[in-house]
């Protein structure tokens, strides 16, 4: 009979074993498994955002709109997917699409890893378009600077080129490097 018991406890011993090694071969070696990253915990997301921001006078001077923001509290950074951002002027309204945009921790500047395209929205002149990418506004001076290739597309006007900055106020546009200019009379 004690022969018996030990078969039996022996039994049950390799079954124990057994499944602990399949649960620590599952849980840190199985590709398959389903813990393969850290599930977002720290921090928000909105979404069909319409944010306004405002000057001490109460006038809005810029507009984001974005299906989704979602904010990460341990880098303080905001990630916009699918931003418009309208910069507001008296002058005409600068407006940036792209697939992604970064609010710095500061809010003062939205950065543009990918391509965007700036439009100036003005009753007063023709319209005026630029396509860049790796790209930053700094919302509180209105100015703009960028890595990327830039195109520049006024009626009459073609310019190309590496690196930019941009006065938004003035609606001045310079290329840092490889400039290259066509103009129509």
């Amino acid at each position: 009979m004690m022969n018996n018991q030990a078969k039996w406890l022996q039994l049950v011993l390799f079954g124990v074993m057994a499944l602990l090694s399949y649960g620590v071969y599952d849980r840190f070696f199985d590709k398959s498994s389903n813990i393969q990253y850290e599930p977002f915990t720290k921090g928000y997301s909105l979404e069909g955002v319409i944010m306004k921001t405002s000057n001490s006078e109460g006038e809005i001077i810029s507009t984001i709109e974005s299906p989704a923001i979602v904010h990460y509290a341990d880098s303080e950074v905001s990630v916009i997917t699918e931003p418009k951002y309208t910069l507001h002027q008296q002058n005409g309204d600068w407006i940036f699409r792209s697939n992604k945009g970064e609010i710095n921790p500061e809010q003062t500047e939205i950065y543009f890893p990918d391509k965007v395209n700036l439009l100036l929205n003005s009753d007063k002149q023709a319209a005026l378009t630029i396509e860049t990418s790796d790209f930053v506004v700094d919302v509180i001076r209105k100015t703009g600077r960028g890595k990327g290739v830039i195109n520049v597309v006024k009626a009459g006007m073609l310019m190309t080129g590496v690196g930019s900055v941009i006065n938004f106020t003035d609606e001045s546009v310079e290329i840092l490097e490889e400039m290259y200019a066509e103009f129509e009379n």
